[in-house]
């Protein structure tokens, strides 16, 4: 009788300290109920991005505030801090986050950080060419033709918000005065401008609006004919005119052709030296009758009728 008691004696006294042990280090490594951590984008637009700045930290921060923890972010990085820390992916795909609170509660979680589409166009600065005085109840014509841009936003100052969408537009101002014309882009960080005067007609009920094409037109030829005009020693009339034809009408980085009657072909430099230089200048000169154009910027061919006169 006194073996059995001691026998039911030991068994109770082992079933005793195994249950210390197991309360002791059961808890080692295992998930906590009410352990959890939060992560917030820089950006607020709820997506975690390559290169943003994410906040990682506990959401019971009383529980656990003077224990140690570790944060793994999945990819060989980690950091020993309290509460909360910063971090940031240098590339995208799908990493196990996990929290370890004094080596023995673990919280893991999978997150997803996505890429981010840094390119931009080659030149995002956009350019507008505009002429800088129009008139009232005038076409006027605005342009930009920078590449990698898809979409504009353009303001032209009168009615106080986004007038237009496309690269090339056309804009009739209702009154005169001077006008600050805005043009932001999807592809520029800050905007550009453009200012204008424009100028009231006298009788602006009976007056036809302004042909600009032919006012541009009109222009180069009074150009083209100062420089066949001018004297071959004066170099100073035939740079000025040929330059304020490039600055005014050329686009950049690209040829303007000029047709002379119909058949000859030949560039805008070539041309212009033609003028100046003319075979027997002073007993006769080249006289520009007409000149045709079909833009008012950005011109890559001008119709020229010329014939020469004796002086």
């Amino acid at each position: 009788m006194r073996l059995n008691k001691t026998f039911l004696f030991a068994v109770l006294a082992i079933l005793v300290l195994t249950a210390i042990v197991l309360a002791i280090w059961l808890p080692s490594k295992t998930k906590v109920i009410n352990l959890d951590f939060l992560i917030s984008d820089q950006n607020n637009n709820f997506q975690l991005e390559e290169g943003e700045n994410l906040e990682f930290r506990i959401s019971d921060t009383t529980a656990f505030e003077n224990a140690k923890m570790l944060w793994e972010f999945g990819n060989g990085d980690s950091i020993v801090k309290s509460n909360k820390v910063n971090y940031r992916y240098k590339k995208k795909g799908k990493y196990l986050v996990t929290l370890k609170i004094d080596d023995k509660f673990e919280v893991p979680k999978y997150i997803d950080v996505i890429g981010v589409n840094r390119n931009r166009a080659i030149d995002s600065v956009p350019k507008i060419h505009a002429v800088e005085r129009g008139y009232v109840n005038e076409q006027l014509v605005f342009l930009t033709n920078t590449p990698g841009i898809k979409t504009w936003y353009w303001e032209f100052g009168e009615t106080g918000t986004v007038d237009a969408y496309e690269s090339q537009v056309v804009y009739t101002y209702k009154k005169p005065g001077h006008y600050v014309v805005k043009l932001k882009t999807d592809q520029s960080r800050f905007a550009v401008y453009h200012k204008i005067e424009i100028l009231p007609l006298f009788n602006p009920i009976t007056t036809e609006p302004t042909d600009s094409l032919q006012i541009v037109a009109n222009d180069i030829k009074t150009r083209l004919q100062a420089i066949a005009d001018a004297s071959v020693r004066s170099s100073n009339t035939y740079y000025k005119n040929l330059r304020h034809i490039e600055k005014q009408y050329k686009c950049e980085d690209e040829e303007m052709v000029i047709v002379v009657n119909g058949d000859k072909y030949n560039d805008l430099y070539s041309y212009c030296q033609g003028l100046h230089y003319l075979d027997g200048k002073g007993s006769k000169t080249i006289l520009i009758n007409e000149v045709v154009v079909d833009t008012i910027r950005c011109i890559k061919k001008v119709n020229v009728t010329q014939n020469i006169i004796k002086k």
